[in-house]
């Protein structure tokens, strides 16, 4: 019984290795490359060699399994000697089921479910404090994983199975996810988020998404005379207004309104004196593109080009900048509609500029149009150029008119009659 004892802790002493092996594997699957990157560069001991492991864990978790593997089976030897000493009365093929169903159940509880659990909890913390025997082990081992780990390549080039070099692990949605994650958790507030969101949509939006329409700008001819244009200044308060010759499809630059503050009244005024360069893009670049190169280039003013040079409106660095941290508001701003004020949960308010597929999100509609805007959808369905009072039925949703201006139009009333 004295030999049987010496046993049982040997066996004890096993189980515990199981343990350790099992949660150092999970705990190199489920470890954060972003966390651990973060404790490389803050020269965290042991760090180095995790992250060279997560990347390339081929080697370690050869060597876990291994050694888990081999503590395992030992551990099963050493139980049916013990039970068969115990139980030696009833028999080996009793001793042996006992045995058996014993030491699964441990195994499952003590040396699985359990510390790949905790492991899963505290991948990180754990990896540190583990690292340093795993790499003794490793170096022990290096031997047999290497023949291990050149078998299991034979066997994956056998079965046509490559390793992707290179390979993305982590894409736009996952970060989305744990975004969305972090806000519901209340680790980022509901602004954060969407700030986040922004940068991404900033990827992808074109400058024509973002532009101030031709029919909203404001411009100066290069005939304006200079009580014209402090009256546009003072008017409109912007700092920078386009200047064009002939027509707005030939604008030849800009007017800065630090420009004027030196000018002499009795002064011999003429505009083009005070003209600057201009940018110009296409209504297509991606607007991440457009902003690199209005910085790199110092303007904060592009004019916006179709494909025959005509001019369908401006972009402005605000207007940019905006689309990722919201409206920005300066002491020249006036307090302007919004493109949709609610009256209540069955009324809005929207301009006719406002974007399809902004109105389809809103209210849960699909509209199927070649026009990108509201206003162009209206006219598209009336088939003629609307009066006020006008209206449009949409799938139980009414829009009436209910401002024009020239040529387009500028506010609907949108009333949900289901």
């Amino acid at each position: 019984m004295e030999s049987s004892g010496w046993l049982v802790v040997f066996l004890v002493f096993l189980v515990l290795l199981s343990a350790l092996f099992s949660a150092a594997e999970t705990a190199i699957i489920s470890i954060n490359k972003i966390r651990i990157k973060q404790f490389v560069e803050d020269g965290i001991k042991g760090a180095r060699e995790i992250q060279e492991w997560v990347e390339d864990p081929s080697k370690i978790l050869s060597t876990i399994l291994i050694c888990n593997n081999v503590v395992n089976i030992l551990a099963s030897s050493i139980s049916t000697i013990i039970f068969m000493d115990v139980l030696s009365e009833f028999g080996i093929g009793f001793a042996t089921f006992v045995s058996t169903l014993v030491l699964t159940i441990i195994l499952l509880i003590f040396g699985e479910i359990t510390p790949k659990t905790i492991a899963v909890l505290k991948a990180e913390k754990l990896a540190l404090v583990l690292w340093k025997p795993l790499k003794i082990v490793l170096l022990l081992l290096n031997p047999i994983v290497f023949i291990f780990s050149k078998i299991s390549k034979i066997i994956m080039i056998i079965f046509g199975i490559k390793k992707e070099e290179g390979q993305i692990n982590i894409t736009e949605e996952d970060i989305k996810s744990m975004v969305n994650f972090s806000q519901e958790e209340g680790v980022l507030e509901v602004e954060e988020k969407k700030l986040i969101y922004n940068v991404f949509e900033f990827g992808d939006l074109k400058a024509k998404d973002v532009m101030i329409p031709r029919v909203d700008m404001v411009t100066l001819s290069i005939d304006s005379t200079y009580e014209e244009i402090v009256s546009t200044f003072k008017t409109e308060r912007f700092s920078r207004v386009p200047v064009f010759k002939d027509n707005i499809d030939n604008i030849i630059g800009l007017i800065n309104i630090k420009d004027l503050f030196f000018i002499e009244k009795d002064e011999d005024f003429k505009i083009d004196k005070y003209i600057r360069n201009i940018y110009s893009s296409y209504e297509y670049k991606k607007i991440r593109d457009l902003f690199n190169e209005m910085k790199k280039n110092r303007n904060h003013m592009s004019v916006i080009i179709d494909e025959y040079g005509g001019t369908v409106g401006i972009v402005t660095i605000e207007d940019l900048i905006e689309e990722i941290v919201g409206d920005i508001e300066d002491e020249y701003d006036e307090i302007i509609d919004k493109e949709i004020q609610v009256i209540n949960d069955k009324e809005y308010l929207i301009v006719g500029t406002l974007k399809i597929d902004t109105l389809e999100d809103m209210l849960g509609i699909e509209i199927e149009s070649e026009f990108e805007t509201i206003g162009g959808y209206i006219i598209e369905k009336l088939g003629k150029f609307p009066e006020n009072g006008e209206f449009v039925d949409i799938n139980g949703i009414s829009f009436v008119v209910e401002n024009i201006g020239k040529n387009r139009i500028k506010r609907l009333r949108v009333k949900i009659t289901d």
